[in-house]
């Protein structure tokens, strides 16, 4: 990315030669779960949040030959989600890709299964492609970091997510009710997750989103205060999806269609593909 990494969040990688992680480990940073960004012939998702998870080692560093065990035990010990909602989460996309073996990062990239179009981290699959890409798209992080904050400055609230994914789904082809709701749902666990047990009022701030989101990466020496559930993620999700609904209605005023597109996002549209 562009964008200076603050150090205050993230120290600087080690400028250490490529190496490789074809064990599923990594022989610089061993067995703990300091960051270390792909290597080649490492495997990634669409999803910054099991990229992540594989970038500090709470998943095989490699993005290869993982079980629905594993996502489980992840996303428990990475980001401290509870049993229902990491087991919701792992068995309902298995069910979803209907991938009954280990998988790669990288399956989760077949479009429209778990992947969706209108992300606010990846480009939207060509019409005839089976997979969508699984880079990170710096002017969509750029976009969206710089759509948050309008109501708690620096933090992205879940009214920020409202505006921000009714604005950027007029730019993708219109997505169904399961995608819908994935689109919401991964949004309220990443602000959940990594904003804090008190993040409902304070929103997530957005140099943490950021480093997640553009570099996959959780902030030097952070862990999760609380255990995200799925009543706390369900409320969440409502909230974001209350607003939509009113705002898609007529019913409700989306600030960001006051300002235009403060940043042109280089992403081809649905419209023009």
């Amino acid at each position: 990315m562009s964008e200076p990494m603050s150090p205050v969040l993230a120290s600087p990688v080690s400028p250490h030669d490529h190496h490789s992680h074809a064990s599923g480990t990594c022989p610089v940073t061993g067995n703990t779960h300091a960051y270390c960004p792909p290597q080649p012939g490492d495997l990634r998702s669409p999803c910054p949040a099991l990229n992540t998870l594989a970038n500090h080692g709470y998943l095989e560093r490699n993005g290869k030959k993982v079980g629905v065990f594993d996502i489980v035990r992840a996303l428990k010990e990475g980001y401290n989600l509870s049993t229902v909602l990491a087991y919701i989460l792992a068995f309902g996309g298995l069910f979803i890709l209907s991938q009954y073996r280990d998988m790669s990062l990288a399956d989760l990239a077949r479009h429209n299964l778990i992947e969706h179009d209108a992300s606010l981290f990846h480009l939207d699959a060509h019409n005839d492609d089976e997979y969508a890409p699984t880079a990170v798209d710096e002017s969509l992080v750029k976009t969206l970091c710089n759509e948050g904050g309008r109501y708690v400055p620096g933090r992205m609230t879940l009214e920020d997510v409202a505006n921000i994914r009714v604005k950027r789904e007029k730019e993708a082809r219109p997505l169904d009710g399961v995608h819908s709701e994935i689109a919401r749902g991964e949004m309220a666990i990443a602000i959940g997750v990594l904003g804090g047990k008190d993040v409902a009022t304070k929103g997530l701030d957005l140099d943490v989103l950021r480093l997640w989101a553009a570099h996959e990466r959780l902030p030097d020496d952070w862990k999760p205060d609380h255990v995200q559930g799925l009543w706390h993620t369900y409320k969440m999700a409502t909230v974001v999806r209350s607003r939509m609904k009113e705002m898609k209605a007529g019913k409700m005023h989306n600030i960001l269609d006051d300002e235009g597109s403060t940043e042109t996002s280089s992403v081809e549209t649905a419209k023009t593909k």
